[in-house]
């Protein structure tokens, strides 16, 4: 009997935690990462899709000109409606991402990086969908939510991969909006 007792009594406090769910850290930011583009940034880009538009027409490619139309209105929906407040949560159990609980389990690694205007936090799964997680964490908040995480997952700096060079290409070659607002003047 008293041999369980002191059973009880070595157990870490991992595996206490693991009884009762506790939260160790929440913030309120955006749902997704968001940042406004200015009216120069849409005429270069409605420019730049009725000159493929027009390429296209004379190759008879209908349905592609209206998946590239499609897509132009997809990204100005969602560059023109803020998106929502959402509570983040880090338990010793998982994380809450609004309502969506994922558990530890579920992730394999996480890495930080910047996103348009904002810091994320993202997490690679395990699953098929959702591949990946990203979470926007406020950038006062960045360090401590870096300290609990890099306890049950490790911490991977980012390599661009192909994607990542080849959009870092083209945003300098071919620059849709004046990222310096002291030029613009």
């Amino acid at each position: 009997m008293e041999k369980e007792k002191t059973k009880e009594k070595e157990l870490t406090l991992e595996e206490r935690d693991w009884h009762e769910e506790k939260v160790l850290f929440e913030w309120e930011a955006p749902e997704r990462s968001y940042q406004k583009k200015d009216r120069d940034f849409w005429i270069t880009a409605i420019s730049i899709l009725v000159l493929v538009s027009v390429i296209l027409f004379f190759v008879k490619e209908f349905f592609l000109i209206i998946a590239l139309v499609s897509v132009l209105f997809l990204y100005y929906v969602l560059s023109t409606v803020p998106p929502q407040n959402v509570k983040y949560k880090i338990t010793n159990r998982g994380i809450y991402f609004g309502e969506d609980r994922y558990q530890w389990d579920l992730f394999s690694r996480f890495w930080i990086k910047k996103s348009l205007s904002n810091e994320t936090i993202n997490f690679e799964t395990i699953l098929r969908f959702p591949r990946q997680i990203s979470l926007v964490i406020n950038e006062s908040d960045k360090e401590k939510i870096k300290e609990l995480v890099v306890k049950r997952l490790p911490l991977v700096e980012e390599s661009p991969n192909f994607v990542d060079k080849l959009t870092k290409w083209f945003v300098n070659k071919l620059p849709l909006e004046n990222l310096d607002p002291e030029k613009k003047a």
